[in-house]
């Protein structure tokens, strides 16, 4: 069951961007660096821990949803199992597979992990003034 959960998460952080090294796209010649340098500081620190909470919310959920499939799948393949006489391993198989399914299944958090905390970063240096130049999400590492 824990194993699910890690590696969800494992996965999530594979697909996942470098905060650290996000930068939004916009016009040199018509910004004053020096001050988005400091504000690109700013907006990364708070996209940084919104990450950290969207993780802290995906592996609950991922966990909850491993959970949820270890009981569905050991009920089902209990009651496949039952007049066999295999009912133990089939009760086995289907919690093995309803923790495989559980841990594959989206949650709202994993998706939001993937570019949400790169467009946090751009929407934070809009509403500080800047003309962002790339997709929302979508700038340069």
């Amino acid at each position: 069951m824990k194993n699910g959960a890690i590696v969800l998460t494992l996965s999530l952080a594979a697909c996942t961007q470098n905060l650290a090294d996000y930068r939004p796209v916009v016009d040199p010649q018509r910004t004053n660096m020096t001050k988005f340098e400091n504000d690109l500081v700013q907006c990364r620190s708070i996209a940084i821990t919104a990450k950290a909470n969207y993780d802290k919310q995906a592996s609950k959920a991922a966990a909850v949803n491993v959970l949820a499939g270890v009981v569905v799948g050991a009920a089902v393949g209990s009651t496949v199992g039952a007049n066999s006489g295999y009912q133990g391993e089939m009760t086995r198989f289907g919690a093995t597979q309803g923790a495989a399914v559980g841990a594959l299944s989206s949650n709202d958090y994993a998706s939001v992990a993937k570019y949400g905390p790169s467009r946090i970063i751009d929407r934070c240096m809009a509403n500080r003034g800047y003309a962002i130049l790339n997709d929302v999400g979508l700038g340069t590492n």
